[in-house]
């Protein structure tokens, strides 16, 4: 091997590493010659090849197989050992460099320009490759997957106490931050943004446990720089996605959603609604690719939300023309939580093509979206609920004229709050 690399390094001056994937082998091949890697090490070197900042945690290798037989600082030392004493006859010098006392348990892919990095057939493959080596089977996962879909199906109270529960397990770093980015997105539904308050110290104090992959300090991140931005601390959210920016790539799917997704919302409060709208769409683009429904379904739900101010501020020309586009979003969230059975998003979301169709002038539309929004059985909230959409009735009924059904459905809304008209 150490003649080969030597060969190798003088007759080509630009050097090729590249990724093979036939079927499901991937192979690591240095100028065309397949190097005689075992699984782990293959998966090792594509785990650092295909993140565009080229490093890797051990935590994260050990999410994956082979790798996952191993605890992250066992995995830690046999990798620190091989990539110090193999690497020099493998390619002829060190290709990844990591701390000498691995105290952040970090490696990172240090290649000079000498070295071409090639992917085929492609460098999604080799990710989607690699994604599916990860550990989905463990009792922990399969709960946060449950708890996950309970918090999206409104049955918040349910995810909470499930959350709860997982609490007296041995958990590791990643398992959780991931209760804790849960328990905030389950108190934000429950209560609003001041229920997360006490959150905001548990989620800053999670980004120090040892251990901690890149993917779930994104999570915690995105919680914090999204309390910020509702509650009004613009630079401080700021600061936030700024990180998060250089965090995420598309490929990390759910979370590079979650950042576009609040950060198009702080955008949006900042007064920079095109570049919402922007970011929003590469939201939604990247659930879609991704298949995560209820990331399209928020994408959807926000983009009409962002056509329907940016009209509010519009000529006449182009206001109807921002209104059409709102309406087709909200439609399409629409169809999204219908194709994928979320009553009570339908609800919600009947509200929203309700108010394009009143605005567009289109009431009879407009009534019968409202006659939808209240047909909906054990919403968490559902007063509050209904109170949306009898305001939305009482600007309808204004918009017409009717002015005494405009104060009847006011009424309505002020006793749906608890409040005296």
């Amino acid at each position: 091997m150490g003649n080969l690399a030597e060969a190798t390094s003088r007759t080509a001056p630009i050097a090729t590493l590249k990724f093979q994937l036939d079927k499901d082998i991937c192979r690591l091949l240095w100028n065309d010659y397949a190097l005689p890697l075992s699984e782990k090490w293959v998966v090792f070197y594509a785990l650092l090849a295909v993140n565009h900042e080229r490093h890797v945690s051990t935590d994260e290798i050990c999410d994956h197989h082979p790798w996952s037989r191993l605890s992250p600082s066992v995995a830690g030392r046999d990798l620190w050992r091989f990539t110090r004493t193999q690497e020099l006859e493998l390619f002829g010098h060190r290709i990844t460099s990591s701390p000498v006392r691995q105290t952040s348990k970090l490696f990172t892919l240090s290649m000079d320009a000498r070295v071409k990095l090639q992917f085929h057939p492609a460098r999604p493959a080799i990710f989607d490759h690699l994604r599916s080596l990860r550990i989905h089977r463990n009792t922990v996962a399969v709960e946060l997957g449950e708890c996950t879909l309970l918090l999206q199906s409104g049955l918040v109270t349910q995810a909470l106490e499930r959350l709860g529960a997982m609490q007296d397990s041995t958990l590791s770093a990643n398992e959780q931050a991931q209760i804790l980015t849960l328990t905030t997105m389950c108190l934000e539904e429950q209560g609003g943004i001041d229920a997360t308050e006490a959150q905001v110290p548990l989620l800053l104090a999670a980004l120090r446990l040892p251990g901690l992959n890149r993917l779930n300090r994104a999570r915690l991140l995105v919680r914090v720089a999204r309390y910020h931005t509702l509650k009004g601390h613009y630079d401080q959210a700021h600061a936030y996605f700024v990180t998060l920016r250089s965090l995420l790539v598309p490929e990390d799917g759910v979370e590079y959603c979650w950042f576009h997704i609040n950060y198009g919302l702080y955008l949006r409060r900042t007064g920079h609604l095109e570049r919402a709208i922007h970011h929003q769409r590469l939201a939604h683009d990247v659930a879609q690719v991704a298949q995560w429904w209820h990331g399209v379904y928020s994408a959807r739900s926000n983009l009409t939300l962002m056509h329907l101010s940016l009209a509010e501020m519009s000529p006449a020309p182009a206001r109807k023309r921002l209104l059409q586009q709102a309406l087709d979003w909200s439609l399409r969230a629409h169809s999204t939580v219908t194709l994928t059975r979320q009553p009570l998003a339908m609800a919600e979301t009947s509200v929203l093509v309700a108010r394009t169709y009143r605005l567009l002038g289109q009431i009879k539309e407009a009534r019968h979206w409202l006659d939808n929004a209240r047909l909906v059985d054990h919403h968490p909230e559902l007063s509050l609920h209904l109170a949306v959409v009898w305001d939305e009735q009482a600007l309808l009924e204004k918009q017409c004229g009717h002015h005494f059904h405009a104060h009847l459905a006011q009424v309505q809304a002020a006793t749906y709050r608890g409040e005296q008209a």
